[in-house]
This record gives structure tokens, C-alpha cells and sequence, in this order.
């Protein structure tokens, strides 16, 4: 028969343990956990979309547009349209220009168009994902008889889906031309543009 003492003491000895499996098992357990709930923070940071503020480097899309020509029987009419332009962002000023060529067709019943070739100098504000600018520059109206040029100004608002495409829209006035056999009118302008930044 074994004394009371000793079984005393074994029963001690084993709820001792069993404690301090518990608080080894506790505390691991509190340890894993904090390591997961970092490693989801670290991984949410890191599956965060990048920031989409930067404008710097070159551009090509393309544009679809409504020309309306002052005077005109004909109401707007529909222009889609290529552009490779390049930007720079220096911080919250960004500058760049860009070449655009678009096709508008029968703008008035007695001129139709080839084409029309812009070189545009544009300044703009970053406002991180959101760019807004104001552009200025000189068009060139192609015939199958002549061409003329006149000047060109707006105003646009660019939104940076991610760092390799944007999509923008833009508002610009072309004056009508001096000096050419067929004039060409003046216009109000109004596109959508789509464009891939490399």
C-alpha cells in the first residue's frame, strides 16, 4: 500500500504538470496567433493595390469623340482618333504634350475632312490617382484638296486605373483656320480616350 504522503505528493506533482502543459500551450498558442495577425496584416499591406500617383513616362491610346462645327446643318458628328504623348510628374505639377490624329469626316455639308493632326503642350495637376490638366497647341486640317491650321485649346481629367492604363476625358475648342481655299470652321470637341502608360 502506498502512504499517503507519496500519493499526496504524486498528485501534486501531477496537476503541476498539467498546468504548465496549459500555460506552455496558452502561451505557444498566444504566439501563433500574434504571428498569424501579422503575417494577414503584412499580407493585406502587400496585396494592396499600388498607388496609382505617378504620370511620368509615355502614353498611346485611342479616343472616340463628338465634333460639333460652328455653323453646321449636320449637328456633331463622330471622330475616333489615335494619341502617343509623353508626361513628367514633378511632384504636383506635371508636364507633358502629346500628337494626336483623328477623323472626322463630313463636318459640314460642303467640307469633308481627311483628317486632322494636333500637337498639344498640356500642364496639369496630380492629384494622386486623378490627373486634371489644361492643354494648348495647333491643329492642322487635311482635305483631299487642301489643308490649314489653327489653334487649339481645353481642358481634360485623366484617372489612373493602374500603373499601365488610364482612361481620360477631355473638352477642346479648335479655331476655325485663315488664309485656306476651304475653310475649315471652328469646332467644339469632346472625346473619351483610353490610353496604356509604358
Amino acid at each position: 500500500m502506498i502512504p499517503a504522503f507519496i500519493r499526496s505528493t504524486d498528485r501534486n506533482l501531477l496537476v503541476h504538470r498539467k498546468q504548465r502543459r496549459r500555460g506552455i500551450w496558452a502561451n505557444g498558442f498566444g504566439s501563433v496567433r500574434r504571428a498569424a495577425i501579422a503575417g494577414l496584416a503584412v499580407g493585406g499591406l502587400a496585396a494592396a493595390p499600388g498607388f496609382a500617383g505617378d504620370w511620368s513616362g509615355f502614353f498611346l491610346g485611342a479616343s472616340m469623340a463628338r465634333v460639333q462645327a460652328a455653323p453646321s446643318e449636320r449637328g456633331s458628328v463622330s471622330a475616333s482618333g489615335l494619341h502617343l504623348g509623353y508626361d513628367h510628374d514633378f511632384g504636383r505639377v506635371v508636364l507633358g504634350g502629346e500628337v494626336e490624329v483623328d477623323r472626322s469626316g463630313r463636318v459640314r455639308s460642303d467640307l469633308t475632312e481627311e483628317q486632322t493632326r494636333r500637337i498639344k503642350l498640356r500642364a496639369g495637376y496630380d492629384m494622386g490617382e486623378t490627373l486634371g490638366y489644361l492643354t494648348i497647341g495647333s491643329a492642322r486640317n487635311e482635305t483631299a484638296t487642301d489643308s490649314d491650321n489653327g489653334a487649339v485649346y481645353g481642358l481634360g481629367l485623366s484617372y489612373s486605373l493602374n500603373r499601365a492604363l488610364r482612361v481620360s476625358g477631355e473638352y477642346l475648342h479648335q479655331d476655325a483656320s485663315d488664309g485656306a481655299a476651304v475653310q475649315a470652321p471652328s469646332r467644339d470637341i469632346l472625346s473619351i480616350r483610353a490610353s496604356f502608360q509604358f
